[in-house]
């Protein structure tokens, strides 16, 4: 069976070719038709096929746990593979890793962690005491979970979208009109105008490095240490991309690189002056109003910015002699109402005018509105020897990831604070 990117690369084509075709000539047009359906159902099929073997690999790696008494354990995978040998149920995951990315087309490198894995427990033996001291677990890690409670945007309200097969066409934008009319009178039909982008993977990769002997470690604590390293790298890779992605070189859009061009749909800019200036009350508020000027005022609304921006929202009053604060701590962090995020990867280091180098960002809008996807497990590349010398074991996780701004206009957003 070809794969769910192979069959929509063929639609695509096909929905293209029918713009050419002479309407007027009834052969080609019931071909033109009778591709279409065919290809239609060809993905129909290929995507509830690829969800049955999501099922069956979930079921495999819980019968090859179940029959070794030990859970997956990340340590031991990355020990063995430095080892040259994969054993037990690392070895199966491995099989099953291998196995789901020739199905969704994903181009391996190393050794694949599936997806059922990620979605299941990361590590931690629980009967076997040579692997783990006869260990349970009582929570279970999950590798997608802690990747979501690693970034900033998530916590904001951000559509994470996991197991995603091929490319994602997504709705950006849609209006139709409505109107009254007396009794009698005849409707007028309005078309709805449809905006569409895709979302498609883009593989990102991080590097880390671990000693030998940690690796000889069988402790939850370890497998919890090893875990957070690799999430951290991931996360940062993917919320970097989120807001300074060039949208070339293989990365996707960030947000502030997306043209801040007002009243065409794309990301508001609000300025604070020709040479940046800093912050004040009716500057965040200035944002919340372009966000009701452009009916866009639902969903996760919040702020985000960086450290050096809320330290200076917390020492700026919103009016002089107020004794009130542009951000004022309480159980939660807010500003104008809403939630703040802080993001190190907002950055600080931007220039307007004369302010070289110096200026921030301050972002806000509806965050439900930005689209993170993933595709697939983790592909681990085991290095042992380039740092040999110092007992260490090189580490290369890439993972297949892509960032979409859906409503460009749900977003306003700052760059010239001089904080």
């Amino acid at each position: 069976m070809r794969t769910i990117a192979e069959i929509r690369q063929d639609l695509s084509a096909k929905v293209a070719e029918a713009k050419s075709v002479d309407r007027t000539n009834a052969e080609a047009m019931d071909a033109l038709e009778a591709s279409l359906k065919a290809l239609s159902s060809e993905l129909s099929l290929a995507i509830e096929t690829e969800a049955a073997e999501q099922r069956t690999a979930s079921e495999k790696l819980a019968a090859a746990e179940k029959k070794a008494g030990t859970r997956f354990s990340l340590t031991k995978f990355v020990r063995e593979l430095a080892e040259g040998r994969l054993t037990g149920v690392e070895a199966e995951a491995a099989e099953l890793g291998a196995e789901e990315y020739r199905r969704l087309g994903l181009s391996k490198v190393g050794t694949v962690i599936p997806s059922a894995v990620l979605r299941s427990v990361t590590g931690n033996n629980y009967t076997t005491a040579a692997d783990g001291g006869n260990l349970v677990e009582t929570m279970e890690n999950k590798y997608v979970e802690v990747l979501k409670a690693n970034l900033a945007v998530a916590k904001m309200g951000a559509t994470i979208l996991t197991d995603l097969v091929g490319t994602l066409p997504v709705i950006t934008s849609a209006q139709i009109a409505a109107a009254w009319g007396a009794e009698g009178d005849v409707a007028s039909a309005t078309k709805a105008a449809f905006a569409k982008a895709t979302m498609t993977p883009h593989r990102n990769y991080v590097r880390c490095a671990v000693t030998k002997d940690l690796l000889r470690q069988t402790s939850m604590d370890v497998e919890a240490f090893l875990l957070d390293l690799m999430v951290q790298a991931h996360a940062n890779c993917i919320e970097n991309a989120v807001f300074n992605g060039s949208g070339s070189s293989g990365q996707p859009t960030g947000i502030l690189t997306l043209a801040p061009v007002a009243g065409t749909g794309a990301i508001v800019p609000i300025g604070i002056g020709t040479n940046g200036g800093a912050i004040s009350y009716a500057n965040v508020v200035a944002m919340e109003s372009q966000i009701n000027a452009d009916d866009a005022n639902r969903g996760k609304l919040g702020y985000i910015t960086n450290a050096k921006v809320i330290g200076a929202c917390k020492t700026t009053e919103k009016a002089t002699g107020s004794g009130r604060f542009i951000i004022e701590e309480g159980a939660e962090r807010r500003m104008n109402g809403y939630p703040v995020g802080m993001s190190s990867f907002v950055p600080s280091n931007l220039t307007k005018g004369t302010a070289s180098g110096i200026c921030s960002a301050l972002i806000f809008g509806n965050w439900a509105d930005l689209y993170i996807g993933e595709w697939g497990g983790l592909d681990i590349v085991v290095d042992p020897y380039t740092l040999a010398a110092t007992a260490e074991v090189a580490l290369t996780v890439n993972a297949w990831n892509d960032v979409l701004v859906a409503q460009p206009k749900s977003f306003a957003v700052i760059r010239d604070i001089k904080a």
